[in-house]
């Protein structure tokens, strides 16, 4: 039977999945932080708070990580799976930067005042403080479970849209915090996929949907208590 050389590996439903949800989350991604850092080298729009050698250095780690992540997903997708293992240790040293850039960004931040206008920047500081924490967690999961691809498949995922906040919080379509909230709405996404494909709901939804829900909502129910605002006063006055 004749073979034909060349022909590109026909994508499984499996795979067509994984890369919309990759292909969405860097659509937010520059959606998100276009108008407020992507474009402003060329629109020349000012930003609301001079940016810093340590905002460049995160938004470059940022970018990394997203385009690493979309990098790795169409490798799965164009069946180069012995690359995609050994981009894995490019992934966890910019994990660890993202994790270590990511708190001192928010707490300069705060110092900064360069959340939201509509919310106290030591009220803001939950959301980065909860949430790189659940991204970190994530992350490790999925390194742990890479030998089981469903499971490390969704846990990335949830890392990825706990993420994503960051992105559709700035989104110009409502208030900062309905848009922090959006990558719940794509809980049920995973979930359908999982009744699709499996009949029922995988382990990895069930556990990365809780750490998600409980590092975007939790700033809410915490964000203007006394002993939230203490600790977030104190960790501020770490980088003041």
């Amino acid at each position: 039977m004749a073979t034909v050389v060349g022909s590109r590996p026909r994508l499984t439903g499996e795979r067509r999945f994984y890369l919309a949800i990759a292909t969405l989350i860097l659509a937010l991604v520059v959606i998100g932080f276009g108008p407020t850092y992507y474009y402003i080298p060329v629109t020349g729009g000012p930003s609301r708070v001079p940016f810093t050698p340590l905002i460049h250095l995160h938004g470059l780690i940022f970018s990394l990580w997203v385009l690493l992540f979309m990098a790795q997903v169409g490798l799965i997708s164009a069946r180069r799976t012995a690359i995609h293992r050994r981009m894995g240790a490019v992934g966890l040293a910019l994990a660890t930067a993202m994790i270590v850039l990511g708190t001192l960004t928010a707490l300069h931040g705060a110092v900064r005042a360069s959340g939201p206008p509509v919310v106290p920047p030591l009220s803001w500081l939950a959301v980065p403080l909860l949430g790189v924490p659940a991204f970190g967690g994530l992350i490790l999961a999925a390194l742990h479970f890479r030998r089981d691809p469903q499971t490390h498949k969704r846990l990335m995922v949830f890392a990825m849209l706990g993420m994503l906040a960051a992105a559709t919080g700035r989104l110009p379509y409502g208030p900062p915090v309905a848009g922090m909230l959006a990558p719940l709405l794509l809980i049920p996404v995973v979930a359908w996929w999982d009744w699709k494909s499996r009949g029922r709901l995988h382990r990895a939804t069930l556990w990365g949907s809780a750490v998600l829900a409980v590092s975007l909502i939790g700033p809410l129910l915490i964000w203007e208590t006394g002993p939230w605002l203490a600790f977030a006063g104190w960790a501020a006055g770490l980088a003041a």
